[in-house]
């Protein structure tokens, strides 16, 4: 008696149904991919298609941005990838009507509808809203490094970045010099009947050259605008010049007062010992105005602070030596990785709520949070607004790399706890003392209590699930170059985020 094995018959017609809805069950993502879709408006989208008709199809904006969310959710992100998709993923076929779309086809789109593709995040972040998925009573922010398509081995310092510059500028002008000079022989040999067919070879060298050159100078620029201060630091070193400069000025008027009070009784004594007939006894007189060693040196205190005002309002770049840029994509910088060492990439930032819903996800070039945290929390604000959330942010919590006097500053009128000390002894788990840094006792005060060490326990179990699940399903890695197409890249991941929320909420 034989094996009880069921038939697998090949060669057989197998014909799928006819109806396109039978071929995936009604709770399968991309039938839940194609509703979110049908509530998202794509005006901006349609704006960039011509209306008249005229030029060649092109597939329906729904359609790409259906085939893109559905494949970013099963983690899918390579065009190449969406593409051969859509050959052998039964989910991708029914989005697009069964039709192969061409990798080139949703680079494109991609590419071209940058800003729209952005947008796509506070919508489906209103339609959470809607569903009632979004709880404002607390949230977190915290940030990642992320991987950027670029090599860390292929940073260049700022002294082989100018060698390179100048190298591309010796070279475009020996070029074009050479480019010209055949062009005067052309012209010089045309009268005389001669022909040649000599043609210059050069142009694609040309192109490649001047595609380096605006690379290592945009790399270049970079390194010179991160060695400008921020904004709060020359904000702070404004107000210590002005300081300085106040004394300077308040110390010369007091000394020039006393010294002149000095030359004038002296000039009233020698007025009385001479009314008197006396001659020589009024002593040694006081030197003048102009030659007074202490007012001099009170004036050159007073020119040299004001100069260091000067300097304070228009800072100079001065970019260290082993600073670095990537020319491909020099808005990447260096930071630490989670896992040791050091990798070229993004420090990610994301706002999350309960549930792990995103709020706001930014990319910030800093390796360092301290002065990621205003941003953020005006990105949420704006976020907040544009998508209609019903309520305001009760409380809003970040870890130690955030804490800065300034940003408190700032943020001094919102519920806000941000930890001082270590995450421990923030928390309530640990009694041994820490003592927070200057000008930040207030907050430190504040997280001291019973309350505010139960409101900050809050803070990991909101943010730390929000990123091993974006980690989880995207990885660490981003595909794109550049800032612009970075952001969109990760407001993408964050809509897919959201929106697989929004579908198992949908389903239950």
């Amino acid at each position: 008696m034989g094996h009880n094995f069921l038939a697998c018959d090949r060669e057989r017609d197998l014909e799928m149904p006819r109806d396109i809805e039978q071929w995936l069950p009604p709770e399968h993502a991309c039938w839940k991919v194609l509703d979110v879709v049908e509530e998202l408006d794509l005006s901006a989208f349609d704006a960039c298609f011509r209306s008249d008709g005229q030029g060649g199809a092109a597939y329906p904006p729904a359609t790409l941005i259906a085939l893109i969310l559905y494949c970013y959710s099963k983690g899918v992100r390579s065009s190449r990838r969406i593409e051969q998709a859509c050959w052998d993923d039964v989910g991708c076929r029914i989005i697009t009507a069964n039709r192969k779309v061409d990798h080139s086809t949703v680079a494109r789109f991609i590419r071209r509808h940058r800003d729209a593709l952005a947008s796509l995040f506070v919508q489906v972040l209103s339609l959470c809203g809607r569903r009632g998925l979004v709880d404002l009573s607390a949230v977190a922010v915290d940030g990642s490094p992320m991987e950027a398509n670029a090599s860390r081995r292929s940073n260049q310092r700022l002294e082989h970045l100018e060698a390179t510059v100048s190298q591309c500028e010796d070279q475009i002008d020996a070029l074009m010099n050479e480019a010209l000079d055949h062009a005067r022989s052309l012209e010089a040999e045309a009268p005389r009947g001669i022909e040649t067919d000599t043609e210059s070879d050069d142009w694609p060298r040309l192109s490649r050259l001047c595609d380096r050159l605006t690379r290592t100078r945009l790399a270049r620029d970079r390194i010179y605008e991160r060695a400008l201060p921020s904004a709060n630091e020359i904000r702070i070193k404004v107000e210590a010049a002005e300081r300085m400069v106040t004394r300077a000025e308040k110390r010369l008027a007091t000394e020039t007062a006393a010294h002149r009070e000095k030359l004038r009784k002296h000039e009233a004594r020698t007025r009385a010992d001479v009314t008197a007939g006396r001659r020589g006894a009024n002593g040694r007189p006081p030197v003048s105005m102009e030659h007074k060693s202490v007012l001099v040196r009170q004036q050159a205190r007073l020119e040299k602070a004001r100069d260091g005002l000067e300097r304070a309002r228009n800072p100079q770049p001065v970019p260290s030596p082993q600073a670095r840029a990537y020319p491909s994509d020099p808005d990447s910088r260096m930071m630490l990785g989670k896992r040791g060492g050091y990798l070229q990439g993004y420090n990610v930032q994301i706002v999350c709520a309960r549930r792990q819903i995103l709020l706001a996800i930014e990319a910030h070039d800093n390796p360092s949070d301290m002065t990621a945290l205003v941003p953020m929390v005006n990105k949420t604000q704006h976020n907040h607004q544009t998508a209609g959330l019903s309520g305001d942010i009760q409380l809003s919590l970040a870890d130690s790399g955030y804490a800065s006097t300034t940003t408190f500053e700032i943020l001094a009128d919102l519920p806000l706890l941000v930890s001082v000390t270590s995450e421990a002894h923030q928390a309530g788990f640990t009694t041994k003392r820490q003592h927070a840094r200057g000008g930040q006792h207030e907050m430190a005060e504040r997280l001291s209590t019973p309350t505010g060490q139960a409101q900050y326990r809050q803070r990991s179990a909101l943010v730390e699930p929000g990123f091993a699940q974006l980690f989880q399903r995207f990885g660490r890695r981003l595909n794109y170059r550049g800032r612009q197409a970075v952001d969109t890249e990760l407001k993408l991941l964050g809509t897919v985020h959201n929106l697989n929320k929004l579908v198992k909420h949908t389903a239950m």
